[in-house]
């Protein structure tokens, strides 16, 4: 008995899951920040980065999912997706320029 994602879930996870991917962006950045400043083991860094790498592949496997036609979204939440694609990844990519 396979279910379509939108019939378990009422049609809710991609709003959900922004507000949390939102705030768990903003925790990860300030996890980075206190790490940079408050020690000089720059092995830490890599925590941030998993965070920031993890945020980045959920983010991707909901617009696959809604491309997929598996999950339904509103223009307005698949354009806030792409956008906290490109900040998780533009962050994850600034956290891996300190290591070169």
């Amino acid at each position: 008995m396979k279910k379509n994602y939108n019939e378990i879930l009422d049609g809710k996870l991609v709003s959900k899951a922004l507000d949390i991917i939102t705030v768990l962006t903003v925790v990860f950045y300030i996890l980075y920040s206190a790490l940079k400043r408050f020690t000089d083991n720059i092995q830490l860094l890599w925590i941030p980065i998993a965070l920031f790498s993890s945020n980045f592949l959920v983010l991707i496997k909901l617009v696959y999912l809604i491309k997929t036609k598996q999950l339904n979204s509103t223009k307005k939440e698949f354009n806030t997706l792409v956008i906290q694609i490109v900040i998780n990844l533009g962050l994850a990519i600034l956290i891996t320029s300190y290591f070169v």
